[in-house]
């Protein structure tokens, strides 16, 4: 009965944190670091200012959980593709960068006020507030995406020595698209990286 107890009052607070979370990415992505407030967040959430705290012991290091809890699942999502099958054939990897590329797109849709949240802190005033190393997360992602385009070159896929080339290339295609789907102006069309991924091999293929 104790264990019972113990198990609802746990998923209670996990809901609390939970709620927490969510409304202050929505705030923290609309108003920014510098104007979001924790009264703000603790009211959008349903609970007072003292259970935000409770949880988190400022301001920056609730910022601080939520950047890095939402780019590990990035991480994550990125290296189960990049590290999937031993088949280093031109078909299997093509389509292989097609699954990782769509799963940039996937993360966009499914973290939408999260993402806004991190592209104005990345490139505002704010980013040197929070102590997180955007730079070494954007090399690791470089290279992991590079390394993929290492393997595409070995494949024959795309030609020696244009594997940075490709990797730029597809960085900056997705965050083209990214940027006026987060405004609200885009949607994602059906097959957009599949598309993108066949025009970056036409261009930089054997």
């Amino acid at each position: 009965m104790v264990a019972t107890r113990q198990r609802r009052a746990s998923a209670k607070l996990l809901s609390t944190r939970e709620r927490i979370e969510r409304e202050a990415i929505t705030i923290l992505s609309e108003k920014g670091y510098d104007a979001a407030s924790m009264r703000e967040i603790a009211e959008a959430s349903g609970v007072s200012k003292p259970v935000v705290y409770y949880y988190f012991k400022s301001k920056e290091k609730l910022c601080h959980h939520l950047i890095s809890a939402g780019l590990e699942e990035f991480r994550r999502l990125q290296r189960e593709v990049c590290s999937e099958g031993s088949n280093d054939s031109a078909g299997d990897l093509l389509e292989q960068i097609v699954r990782m590329v769509q799963a940039r797109f996937d993360f966009c849709r499914d973290n939408l006020e999260f993402m806004r949240f991190i592209y104005a802190l990345n490139f505002g005033p704010d980013r040197k507030k929070i102590d997180y190393d955007f730079h070494g997360f954007g090399d690791e992602m470089s290279e992991m995406l590079t390394s993929l385009m290492r393997r595409a070159s070995e494949a024959g896929l795309i030609r020696k020595g244009k594997e940075e080339a490709a990797a730029h290339y597809l960085r900056g295609i997705v965050s083209a698209y990214v940027m006026p789907y987060m405004d609200g102006h885009e949607e994602f069309p059906p097959g957009l990286a599949r598309t993108i991924v066949t025009d970056m091999v036409s261009g930089l293929g054997t």
